[in-house]
């Protein structure tokens, strides 16, 4: 069963919690005083439409912008229920245009699987939130940035900035300075789509470094059940920091890694730390990938 939560965080900031049911994101919403901008477009108008009617219980103006913060399909197959100026890095905006022309039904999305440029877990998932696609439309970004672009929305601003990472090379943040929040998108998340999920030190560490020189209180990443605090992001990001330095200096011996992080980390170890190894590993024995588009 879906369920969903809006949460106000910040005198303008707000959020709508993700699901994991069939891989809803979260959304997020900045209020100002002359305007508002919706951060990603949803994994259907389904999903699009529960933020809408949340904003109207809260009595907030409808958005006056969106913005996309990678090419995924979960955030970005609401945007025809979102008619409104939406801005994204040039990238995201090249690869959603490609993605408008395709046939998203499952005939189609089952020859993608097997030409790999889709996988397994999106096209259940895309099934699961949306059985039937013949009338899906895909609205591409009206307006593409190269860099980053700040809007101004009234009282309160967001600035766009292209980031990459190593989950899509696309990925695009906000964040709120006013309001000292980050909408991370999914940036700090391993790639999925070449093979083993995947991480680099080359690509995430300069990309931990680069988040936590904003001044930030609180991250929200779009698969995280809640926000995480700046204590709480550091520590996660030390933990990536050391697994992934046990595995860039020790190499490709799985069990040696394992033997040697317990004391590096000072914790005994979880499967989640485990993961983390493989994903590593995976990287260092895939370090440079190209896009699938």
């Amino acid at each position: 069963m879906i369920t969903h939560t809006f949460h106000q965080i910040s005198p303008h900031v707000y959020w709508l919690s993700p699901d994991h049911t069939t891989d809803r994101p979260l959304l997020g919403v900045v209020a100002g005083a002359t305007g508002s901008l919706v951060i990603d477009a949803g994994n259907s108008p389904a999903h699009v439409q529960l933020l809408l009617q949340a904003m109207a219980d809260r009595q907030l103006s409808p958005p006056s912008y969106a913005m996309l913060t990678h090419w995924h399909w979960d955030h970005v197959f609401g945007t025809s229920a979102l008619p409104v100026p939406t801005f994204a890095s040039q990238e995201t905006a090249r690869i959603v245009r490609i993605l408008a022309g395709l046939d998203w039904r499952d005939a189609a999305l089952e020859e993608r699987v097997a030409a790999g440029t889709e996988i397994p877990f999106c096209r259940d998932m895309i099934k699961a939130e949306w059985p039937d696609r013949t009338n899906l439309i895909l609205r591409p970004p009206a307006i593409a940035f190269e860099t980053a672009v700040t809007l101004d929305l009234g009282g309160v601003t967001c600035q766009l900035v292209h980031v990459g990472g190593d989950h899509a090379h696309d990925a695009t943040i906000v964040y709120v300075p006013e309001e000292k929040i980050l909408f991370l998108g999914d940036c700090v998340y391993d790639d999925l789509y070449h093979g083993p999920r995947r991480l680099t030190t080359t690509q995430l560490f300069p990309l931990l470094d680069r988040l936590l020189a904003y001044e930030v209180e609180f991250y929200l990443g779009s698969h995280d059940p809640e926000p995480l605090s700046r204590a709480r992001f550091m520590a996660d990001v030390s933990l990536l920091k050391t697994i992934g330095e046990t595995v860039t200096m020790t190499g490709l011996d799985r069990g040696a890694i394992l033997s040697r992080l317990p004391q590096r980390l000072q914790t005994p170890l979880t499967d989640e730390h485990s993961e983390f190894v493989d994903a590593f590993l995976a990287g260092l024995q895939m370090p440079i990938v190209q896009s699938i588009w």
